[in-house]
């Protein structure tokens, strides 16, 4: 049925066409009928994942951007997702970039984004996480600073972060390369001692284009500031990558960072290396580039604990959560 209307879908600005998606899900949440039949529906035949004290349903999430003002992860959860994460949230409401700011580029099956984290800061992201079902799902939080450059700002706004999610999140993630090496190590310093409170995990997601090389010096950083695991990875910002699309489409899309599945072959080599290096009770999720079923099960035998989509969730359509959930069951 996706497939079917996924040329009218197209025709829209992406961003436009995202966000009457997220009102269609605002109005689906009235719909008690409608959402018990999509539970039924798309409910994955896979067994659940331990990891430490936190059980993920499956082993598909919901990749952070694409709920970035947590207004409908409750409803998202309805299509088989074993986790999701929503974000990047900021302490103060960041508008982001001008638009038009998402372009998709349907022969690479990409997208090129240059949003700028726009968020609508801290108070409403935590009215909105208000919604959550405990037990129901796994819920990440991807936190930043709106000071990344201000050492003590950026220590007192994420430490802050931690603290005023920690009822709702069951994990935070941090954006390698959001701030400098220094900074994020006084930042993590200081979301320790929250830590020792609230005992929530923290993930570090590095981008596609990190070094092979400087992954040891990485690790070691996380480990010595207690950093529990991995997602792997973000963007790229490597145009030949993008071997199917026209020039002039890949000038028109501009300046961003590139996702969908010609990130894959960075994303599991990174994956690979980390499986190999890290500590063995660091988790590492799998995302950049998954768009099929294949490309998930790839991640898996990269060495990866779970998957995150989604760019397949615009390509393939809601159905291939469960489709990708059930290949990785084992």
């Amino acid at each position: 049925m996706y497939q079917s209307i996924r040329p009218w879908l197209f025709r829209i600005d992406a961003e436009k066409a995202h966000n009457q998606i997220i009102t269609l899900l605002h109005l689906y949440r009235h719909l008690a009928p409608v959402r018990s039949l999509t539970r039924i529906l798309h409910q994955p035949k896979a067994a659940a994942f331990q990891w430490e004290n936190l059980t993920f349903k499956n082993r598909v999430g919901l990749s952070a951007g694409f709920d970035k003002e947590a207004s409908c992860f409750d409803e998202l959860s309805d299509w088989g997702f074993g986790f999701i994460e929503v974000g990047t949230v900021t302490p103060e409401k960041v508008a982001g970039n001008p638009s038009p700011r998402i372009f998709r580029l349907p022969k690479d099956n990409a997208l090129v984004s240059r949003t700028g984290f726009n968020n609508p800061g801290k108070d409403i992201f935590l009215k909105n996480l208000q919604q959550k079902q405990k037990g129901k799902y796994i819920l990440g939080i991807n936190i930043n600073t709106n000071h990344p450059d201000d050492e003590k700002q950026a220590q007192t706004e994420m430490a802050d972060l931690y603290q005023a999610f920690s009822e709702y999140a069951d994990y935070y993630t941090i954006n390698w390369g959001s701030m400098s090496d220094e900074i994020l190590s006084a930042v993590l310093i200081a979301i320790l001692h929250q830590k020792q409170i609230y005992h929530k995990p923290v993930f570090l997601k590095l981008p596609a284009d990190v070094p092979i090389d400087k992954l040891d010096e990485i690790i070691s950083f996380a480990w010595r500031h207690h950093i529990d695991g991995f997602i792997a990875t973000g963007p790229t910002q490597d145009r030949s990558l993008l071997i199917h699309s026209a020039e002039t489409e890949i000038k028109q899309a501009g300046a961003g960072g590139i996702s969908g599945l010609p990130v894959i072959h960075k994303s599991i080599e990174v994956v690979r290396y980390l499986s190999a290096h890290a500590p063995k009770e660091m988790l590492i999720i799998g995302a950049g580039g998954i768009l099929t079923p294949l490309e998930a099960t790839s991640m898996l035998k990269a060495g990866a604990h779970l998957v995150q989509i989604y760019s397949a969730f615009i390509y393939e359509g809601p159905g291939i959560v469960k489709r990708i959930a059930e290949a990785c069951n084992p």
